[in-house]
């Protein structure tokens, strides 16, 4: 028998910071070449947190633009800011083995989906990065496999949080929980009624999570 909450049916997990190791490690080596805080670095490299617009990254990762076009877009924004970049922030940010799995996540989602919980990964993605989430996070732990360049939307945009809804067979948006570590994503779910957690420590917020799914 499945033991979920007569509340809670499904189970949303973001990528970075939650199934892996956050970006920091990236942003920080960035920003200490440039000589500038890892909070400038980020606002310059990924754009405001709270909103989805035409900055070059969230462009990327609505799949409107290519990867390859990223440096060169960023560059005006960087000056604006009053930034000069070296040219090769893209290419260190992207850098493969610059993070780890999170193992005992992907054991939690599958041992959430053996107590009959869905489950779906909502992920702010890049299409050329796609092969390497799937070898990551196999798409056979979810039930929904929601990658913001393959649907041309990106957290915190409303429909996208829809979106994994309808892949969930979910009308009703309180029946699932979302663990995202951005501020701004989770306030983009909260907005269309997700309940959320916010991800700081990944292991905590399981412990979290079991909290809420036993409420």
């Amino acid at each position: 028998m499945p033991t979920s909450s007569p509340e809670i049916s499904a189970v949303i997990f973001d990528f970075g910071g939650v199934i892996i190791t956050p970006i920091t490690r990236q942003l920080g080596k960035i920003a200490e070449g440039l000589g500038r805080t890892m909070a400038e670095v980020h606002h310059v490299m990924m754009g405001p947190q709270f909103e989805s617009g035409d900055h070059p990254w969230h462009r990327l990762e609505r799949g409107e633009i290519e990867v390859a076009a990223l440096q060169g877009l960023l560059e005006p924004v960087a000056a604006a800011a009053g930034m000069t970049f070296r040219g090769d922030e893209v290419e260190k940010i992207l850098a493969p083995g610059m993070y780890e799995v999170n193992h005992f996540v992907l054991d939690k989602i599958d041992e959430l989906r053996g107590r009959g919980y869905k489950t779906a990964l909502l992920s702010n993605s890049i299409r050329e990065f796609r092969p390497k989430l799937e070898e990551d996070v196999p798409p056979r732990l979810f039930d929904a496999y929601i990658d913001s360049s393959h649907v041309g939307m990106r957290k915190p945009e409303p429909e996208i949080f829809h979106r994994t809804l309808r892949d969930l067979g979910l009308a009703d948006p309180s029946h699932a929980v979302f663990l995202d570590d951005f501020a701004g994503n989770l306030a983009g779910a909260q907005a269309i009624g997700l309940r959320t957690i916010h991800v700081k420590d990944p292991r905590e917020a399981l412990d979290e999570l079991e909290v809420v799914l036993r409420s």
